[in-house]
Parts: C-alpha cells; sequence; structure tokens
C-alpha cells in the first residue's frame, strides 16, 4: 500500500466517524481530502453541531420519543479549537511579532519590500492565511490590479496543486472546481436561464505558468467522462510571468501529502467532551433554580392544584415534602473534570497553558519564554511554515513580478535592479515578549561590554536592537550614530577651547 493509499484510508476513517456523529451531509462527489478538510472547518467555527437537535429538546414533539443526549447540540459551545489557533496566529503574526524582511546586498530593495508590507496590508493577509490553513493548507494569490499589488487568500478544500516533480516546492499548475448554485452565478454576472437558477453548477478556473484560465460554468448534469468544458475569454486571462503566481503553504510539516498537519486535529474529541460537559452543567444548575418537589402521604391534599409559591403547602401530620436537589459536590466534580480536560488539550495540542489569574506582577520577557515553551515550540514549527516558505516566498515572488516589466506599477519607492535580489532576502524575527525597562538595561550593558573589548562591531549591536526599538534601515542608523557621535565631539572640544571668565564675587554685607 502506498503512502497516499494510506493516507486516503485515514482521511475516510475520521470523514465516517464525525459524519455519523454529527449527521453532517457529505457530498458524494467529494474526495476523502475535501470532506476531511470540510469537517475540519466546521470545527474551526464551531458549526459542527449545526445539524443536531436543540439541546433542550428531549423529547420528539411528534412521537415523543427520547433523543439521546449525543444527538443534541451543546447549550454551551466553547470551541477549544479555536481558541488555540487563535493563541498561535496571534503569537505567530499578531500585535509585534510579525518579521521584518531585510535584503543584505540591496538597501533600496529592503525599503521597497517594507513600504509593500505596509502598502498592501501584507500583514493582514498572513493573519488570515495562518487562521484559514490551520486545518491543513492555505494559498496565497499575488495578483496586480491597477498598478498596485494585491494579496488575496484562498482556502485549499477546492483545489488541485500540480509541483514540478523536480522542485516539489515549485507549483506549475493549480485547478479549483467546486460547486455553486445558479443564482449565484447570476449574483456574479454569468447568463444564466431563470429556470436554472436553483440547479447545482460546477464553477472551474485553472492558473498555469502563464495564464489564468476560467471556464464557462456548466450543469452537473452534463459532465460525462468526454466532457470538456468551454474556456471563458472575457474572464481569462495572460500573465505571462513564467510561474504560478500562488504561493502554497502546509500548516505544519506532514510527511509528503499536499496537506500540512492540523493545528487542534489531536484534541478535537477533548473538545467535544467539554462542551457537554459545560452543558450538563449548565443544566445541572437550572435544574437546582428550579427543583421537583416531592410529597409523601399526598392524598392530604385531595385533588388541590399545586401553584408554586402561593399559600402554604397542607401535607397532613404523616405526610413530607422536600426538593429533590443536586449536592454542590456534583458541581464542583464538573468544574474540576473540565478544568483537567483543558489543561491535557493545551498540553497535547501545545496551546497556551498560562493562567493570567496566578500573575501578580510583570515578568521579563525571559520568564515568560520560559513560561510558554509548549506554545513557543509549535509557533517555530509555523514561523518555518508561513514565514521561510510562506512570506519570504511572497516577497521573492513579489520582486520577480515587479522586475519582468510586465505592468506599470505605481508606488513611491522601487526595489533595486539587481536580478538576484531574492536570493539575499531574510526575515528578522522579534522577540518572543518584549523586554521590559531593566531587560534593556542589562542588554545594553552588556552590549556595551562587548563593544569596549572589541569583541562585537557597532553594526552588529545595532543589528541585536534593530527590532526592538522600530529600526528599520540599519545602515541609516549607523549613518546617523556617526553623525552624532562627530556633533557631540566637536560640541565638547569647542566648548574646552573657549575662554572662561571668572565669575563676579558675591559681595558680603
Amino acid at each position: 500500500m502506498t503512502t497516499s493509499q494510506i493516507t486516503a484510508s485515514k482521511q475516510d476513517k475520521f470523514v465516517a466517524r464525525y459524519q455519523q456523529r454529527f449527521n453532517l451531509e457529505i457530498d458524494n462527489d467529494w474526495s476523502a481530502r475535501e470532506s476531511k478538510l470540510t469537517i475540519l472547518q466546521k470545527f474551526l467555527d464551531g458549526s459542527i453541531y449545526d445539524n443536531l437537535a436543540p439541546y433542550h429538546m428531549e423529547y420528539m414533539s411528534d412521537a415523543g420519543s427520547y433523543v439521546k443526549l449525543s444527538q443534541r447540540r451543546p447549550s454551551v459551545i466553547y470551541n477549544l479549537c479555536k481558541l488555540i489557533v487563535d493563541d498561535t496566529v496571534s503569537m505567530l503574526f499578531g500585535d509585534d511579532h510579525f518579521p521584518i524582511v531585510r535584503c543584505s546586498e540591496h538597501e533600496k530593495t529592503t525599503n521597497f519590500l517594507q513600504y509593500i508590507t505596509q502598502a498592501c496590508q501584507l500583514k493582514q493577509c498572513m493573519i488570515n492565511a495562518a487562521d484559514i490553513g490551520s486545518i491543513g493548507s492555505v494559498c496565497v494569490l499575488i495578483k496586480v490590479l491597477k498598478g498596485k499589488f494585491y494579496y488575496d487568500v484562498l482556502n485549499t478544500k477546492d483545489l488541485t496543486p500540480i509541483f514540478d516533480s523536480q522542485e516539489p516546492d515549485n507549483l506549475i499548475e493549480l485547478s479549483q472546481k467546486r460547486k455553486v448554485d445558479g443564482a449565484s452565478l447570476r449574483a456574479f454576472g454569468y447568463n444564466v436561464l431563470e429556470d436554472d437558477k436553483n440547479k447545482q453548477f460546477y464553477f472551474v478556473r485553472k492558473w498555469t505558468e502563464t495564464e489564468e484560465i476560467y471556464y464557462q460554468p456548466y450543469k452537473i448534469e452534463d459532465e460525462k467522462e468526454s466532457f470538456q468544458p468551454s474556456k471563458d475569454d472575457e474572464r481569462s486571462t495572460v500573465h505571462g510571468l513564467g510561474f504560478v503566481p500562488i504561493v502554497w503553504i502546509k500548516n505544519l510539516p506532514h510527511s509528503h501529502h499536499i496537506d500540512g498537519r492540523c493545528t487542534f486535529e489531536s484534541i478535537i474529541d477533548i473538545s467535544i467532551e467539554i462542551d457537554y460537559q459545560l452543558s450538563q452543567l449548565g443544566r445541572l444548575l437550572k435544574y437546582n433554580s428550579d427543583p421537583t418537589l416531592v410529597i409523601k402521604n399526598a392524598s392530604h391534599l385531595e385533588g388541590a392544584q399545586l401553584i408554586k409559591g402561593l399559600g402554604p403547602l397542607n401535607v397532613g401530620e404523616d405526610g413530607d415534602a422536600y426538593y429533590l436537589q443536586l449536592t454542590t459536590g456534583a458541581t464542583n466534580s464538573v468544574i474540576d473534570y473540565v478544568k483537567t480536560l483543558r489543561e491535557f488539550a493545551l498540553e497535547i495540542a501545545h496551546g497556551n497553558r498560562m493562567n493570567p489569574e496566578k500573575f501578580s506582577a510583570a515578568h521579563s520577557g525571559k520568564a515568560m519564554q520560559m513560561l510558554q515553551s509548549s506554545l513557543i515550540s509549535l509557533v517555530e514549527k509555523m514561523r518555518l511554515s508561513y514565514g521561510d516558505s510562506g512570506l519570504l516566498k511572497i516577497y521573492q515572488m513579489t520582486l520577480k513580478i515587479y522586475r519582468l516589466g510586465e505592468y506599470d506599477f505605481d508606488y513611491e519607492l522601487s526595489p533595486d535592479e539587481s536580478n538576484d535580489c531574492e536570493n539575499h532576502l531574510s526575515l528578522d524575527w522579534p522577540d518572543w515578549y518584549p523586554l521590559l525597562p531593566i531587560d534593556r538595561l542589562q542588554q545594553a550593558q552588556a552590549l556595551q561590554v562587548l563593544l569596549d573589548k572589541n569583541v562585537i562591531s557597532q553594526e552588529t549591536a545595532t543589528n541585536v536592537v534593530a527590532s526592538q526599538y522600530n529600526v528599520k534601515d540599519i545602515d541609516q542608523e549607523l549613518k546617523d550614530i556617526e553623525i552624532d557621535q562627530k556633533k557631540s565631539y566637536d560640541d565638547n572640544a569647542n566648548g574646552d577651547s573657549v575662554e572662561r571668565k571668572p565669575s563676579k564675587p558675591v559681595e558680603q554685607e
């Protein structure tokens, strides 16, 4: 059995298990990969329970049959999967974690790429890509519209890539095929008959090394063994770049499969258990707020109607009445169980296990890094996937498109004209946590000692603190330092040469 067959078998088992469990509607035309990615996406956005009965519906209204708890939608959805993804994406690209691109040979190229990052909202694009790609993979499409770069994020569920056999990371063709209804096609300007607006169509397009090809949508029933869709000449374009302007990004390393490993797949079952335990806990609390009344020897009531809160309840001398309640021990047990499950899940998925309530004072960046070592180990792998194999390739591809001269760009800055710029690009990642003032002071003292002992150069020291003080152009910063030092030296020299006049003595009374 080949690797692809083993992978497909695992995907089939995954799909079968959760399709039956949650009454999911899986299209028969979908591949095992497409079905699995669809289910993982439902876990991520919390829609996995949508086909189950409401939580309060314990009995079917028409037949009166009991609805099992597993067939009801939880009333509390904690969505631990989304929580883990948000934490990893934030640590990867959020706040001050986005890397700075640098070209070691050409300062002009560095300034241009940093300008493109801001002007084209590339940071927002990569955050969106890391969020969507957490289920396995994601694509970033580079477009040029009216002399501007645009970066579009594509969900890979309905995409089929073809890679170069000699360069496995080089995409030579990408196809998209998905089902849409006729009404949606009419909204996008396609000529669909009124009678066909409720029918299902195939929407197909393809990216090659020279073209972006759109095909005319066609009905599903029209597809036969020898069927070939007709090209949509109006929407198709010839870019002539010589490469596919798309970067395929795998989420986490996963052998030779086209998708990476899902961030949260290992804790899906624990997440389901937490949702149902919290829902049962809510049910317990609601029951205790309105418990069942138990009456012993109810014959003394003589058929009187019981209305809670209205008047006393007379059950006679040998009667008794009390509320059937659950003890607080059951509530605490559920809470402890859920906390334990959450801790196990975060440990398995390498999530954020830090509890803010346990911190009474600020910790240094190094201490925070040690506390978050598990999360950082996961994000380090994602830096390779979304950084070196994602963002860096996007920058390289952007430079290639600019240099080819096929488009007239309207930007204030431009890169160096050298053809080897992309071979000298690198990403400068910031520290995991910002340094406190005491950390900065200790670092400055250490660098000063190394400079005085001639162990490192001024440029190396500036590189160390560049990201901390938002220094984007290191060469210019070194020039400014030299100018400031020369000015300070001149001021001191001039001050020493000035003849100082003795001050007039103060007259005493």
